[in-house]
């Protein structure tokens, strides 16, 4: 079974019943800049309230704020010696002050010491209103009358204040209120001073001005009197300590021989000349020695054979060269004669004497580096001894060099002490009295005319700017927590039935006549009449049975369900359909009334007991639309549906009408509304626009059997067009706009 969403146990949103084999889709709202303007347009009431809250709250404030005026006074840096007599210091240091010198002098005027001159020479602690302004600043009452006119006495200084308190509460009030700025990049300075009375504000910043140009230069002479005093006695006593340091110096070179500090110089230049040549003759002994090691080991491996060539001697080499030619015509002779051979008895004898000469001539090789080993050694001893002999003399040297060089420290340390500070004490005499200020006033501070807080136009710039965001905020809100029913989406998404149309408050269409029968009648190819038509159309291919019997009814009285009844029967009949209207509300039988049929003629209690006679019907003046009335009151507890009366009747009436409309009372109230409501093919549930929300509609739903939920649409009745194109649906009246020329 197909259970609407109503009676389902889950929260949410309910699900869309499939009914006549189409199946209506729920589409969530896909936040947008145009969905947000929508929300904005349908709550712009609430917009403007908290717009309108926000500026009136921003400009009381801005009045509870006290006024407050700048006066500043620009003074310039001077970056170059102003000085009679330049300190060499300064000359040297060229380009301009560093940034932590500005700093510096900006801390300066915001000193405490400062504030205290400022004071004394104002006379700023005579002044009443400054001393009330001090110990009692401005309440926002205070502000708010003086805006008005209306200056409120306030008390200064109490009798339990003594002096130091009011000054020191002074100072801290001048110090609070003082702004200084470096100028961009330049050596600029801005003394601004914040005050509620332009005059004074005017004063103090000119007088923390002309402080900083003037006084610096007295400071300056007061620093150098004293300077150049402690200088004097300072220069007195490295003087002679200068000349002590000096004379110790000399002393010390007499008792140790050391007339110049050069004397090592020659002793060490010696000994460098010493370790080349015992290098030069270290390396000349190694290498005799291995040449004499190598020549004996090959004596002892290979003999004189071998020996030669160690040594290196050319005769020993030629010799060989021989002894080579003889050997090979030895082996050539000895080849083809036999050992009797006198060619080869000779030649065999000279290869014997060639040996005998090699092996001399080696011997001679080997006493030869014996020789020259010996030598080599005996001529690195002999330098190693002279180098060490110079080593004892120089270190002899260097020990006292020692303590020459730490007395020679200590007397040029004292000099260049007792140098530095004649010298800034001849400085310091020649610039005292001639001391010229650092900086100079460039531009004096003016009485201001206009506060500089508060801003009224940034204020209510920031109010209008805070009162929008709010507003949207507020009215956002306020629309997404809104249930009521306002475009044919949220009825299908928030109630799960299908919209069948909407039927638009006749005022707000053109054109119109005097009330929503008139404009059916009179305008018959209007925008009103042709929304009932919508509905109609709508009503017809929704429904999967015969459609004849429309049931309207509504969730609560008030909803217009018997105009909708009345007009679209109206519509009916203008069509040339055989249309009838029963109205079925016993309780207020509106319909009955506002056709003026219930004064006693025979009507709907005749038409219920009749049996096979004629069923009382009348005919409105202006159509061919039938109605069956209620003209005189039921008795007390009698209800339509008893014994199935009214199911007869409207059994009945199908062969006779194409379409019979039910005026049905609304559901909440009346309990035989839902069995009124079964006997037709359609319901048609009427639902005030914007008015009534979805949970007075589930509530009536629920009421219902599934069957008649199945063949229930809404339509949304009393839609005021003009509203409804700004609330940005999807339906056919939120375009309204776009087609509404088209009916004139």
């Amino acid at each position: 079974m197909n259970l609407p969403a109503l009676y389902q146990t889950e929260t949410g949103l309910p699900q869309v019943m499939v009914k006549g084999g189409a199946s209506y889709g729920h589409t969530e709202e896909h936040i947008s800049v145009r969905f947000l303007l929508a929300m904005l347009r349908r709550r712009r009431e609430a917009l403007l309230l908290t717009l309108a809250i926000c500026l009136g709250l921003t400009a009381i404030w801005t009045t509870a704020l006290p006024r407050i005026y700048r006066s500043s006074a620009d003074v310039v840096m001077i970056t170059k010696s102003t000085e009679l007599v330049p300190d060499r210091a300064e000359e040297a240091q060229e380009g301009p002050t560093r940034a932590e010198d500005v700093e510096t002098q900006i801390e300066l005027i915001r000193s405490r010491k400062m504030a205290a001159q400022v004071l004394e020479r104002t006379g700023l602690l005579k002044d009443a209103a400054f001393k009330a302004d001090v110990m009692a600043p401005r309440s926002a009452l205070d502000n708010i009358l003086s805006s008005l006119g209306i200056e409120r006495r306030r008390n200064g200084a109490r009798p339990s204040d003594g002096e130091p308190t009011l000054r020191d509460k002074a100072i801290i009030y001048l110090t609070d209120n003082l702004n200084v700025a470096r100028v961009g990049n330049s050596f600029s300075l801005r003394i601004a001073f914040d005050d509620s009375d332009p005059e004074r504000a005017a004063l103090i910043a000119n007088t923390y001005a002309r402080l900083f140009t003037t006084d610096d230069a007295r400071e300056r002479a007061r620093t150098n009197s004293t300077a150049a005093e402690v200088l004097r006695a300072r220069v007195d006593e490295l003087r002679q300590t200068a000349n002590e340091a000096f004379a110790a110096v000399q002393a010390y070179r007499v008792r140790t021989g050391l007339l110049s500090s050069a004397a090592t110089s020659l002793t060490e230049q010696e000994i460098s000349a010493y370790n080349q040549q015992i290098a030069s003759a270290r390396a000349e002994a190694a290498r005799d020695a291995a040449a004499l090691s190598s020549a004996r080991a090959q004596m002892r491996t290979g003999g004189a054979d071998r020996v030669g060539e160690a040594a290196g001697s050319p005769v020993v080499s030629a010799l060989r060269a021989q002894r080579a030619q003889l050997v090979v015509r030895e082996r050539d002779l000895s080849q083809r004669y036999f050992d009797n051979n006198p060619d080869l008895i000779t030649v065999r004898r000279q290869i014997a004497d060639l040996d005998r000469q090699i092996a001399g001539e080696v011997g001679r090789s080997i006493r030869a580096l014996e020789s020259n080993a010996q030598a080599s050694a005996q001529r690195l001893s002999s330098l190693l001894a002279s180098r060490s002999g110079t080593r004892a003399q120089l270190s002899t040297d260097n020990s006292a060099l020692v303590s020459l060089a730490d007395l020679e420290k200590r007397a040029d340390a004292a000099q260049t002490l007792y140098q530095s500070y004649l010298e800034r004490y001849n400085e310091v005499v020649a610039g005292s009295g001639t001391e010229q200020p650092t900086a100079r006033l460039i531009s004096a501070g003016n009485v201001p005319v206009l506060p500089k807080s508060p801003d009224m136009v940034l204020n209510l710039a920031l109010g209008l700017a805070v009162g929008l965001l709010l507003g949207a905020v507020v009215a956002i809100m306020s629309e997404l927590s809104y249930r009521g029913l306002t475009t044919l989406d949220d009825v299908e998404s928030r109630l799960g039935i299908p919209g069948l149309g909407f039927v638009p408050a006749y005022r707000t269409v053109e054109p119109h006549g005097a009330s929503p029968l008139d404009t059916v009648r009179d305008h018959p190819d209007g925008g009103f009449s042709e929304a009932l038509r919508n509905v109609i159309v709508s009503i017809r291919h929704s429904s999967a049975q015969a459609g004849k019997v429309i049931a309207i009814t509504s969730a609560v009285p008030g909803e217009g369900k018997t105009t909708i009844a009345a007009c679209m029967g109206r519509a009916l009949a203008m069509a040339n359909e055989r249309v009838l209207v029963i109205d079925c509300d016993v309780i207020r039988a509106h319909l009955s009334r506002q056709l003026d049929l219930h004064n006693g003629e025979p009507g709907l209690q005749d038409a219920l007991l009749s049996e096979g006679a004629e069923i009382p019907q009348y005919q409105e003046a202006d159509s061919t639309l039938r109605i069956i009335p209620i003209t005189r009151p039921f008795a007390k507890g009698q209800r339509l549906t008893e014994r199935g009366r009214l199911h007869r009747v409207i059994a009945r009436l199908r062969e006779d009408f194409d379409v019979i409309l039910l005026d049905c009372p609304p559901i909440l109230p009346i309990a035989e509304a839902r069995e009124i409501v079964s006997l037709a093919d359609d319901v048609v549930l009427v639902v005030h626009w914007r008015k009534t929300t979805d949970r007075v509609v589930k509530a009536a739903v629920r009421q219902l059997p599934i069957r008649t939920i199945k063949a229930m649409g809404i339509v949304l009745n009393r839609v005021d067009m003009k509203k409804q194109v700004r609330f940005g649906g999807h339906d056919a009246a939120s375009f309204y706009e776009k087609y509404q020329g088209y009916y004139t």
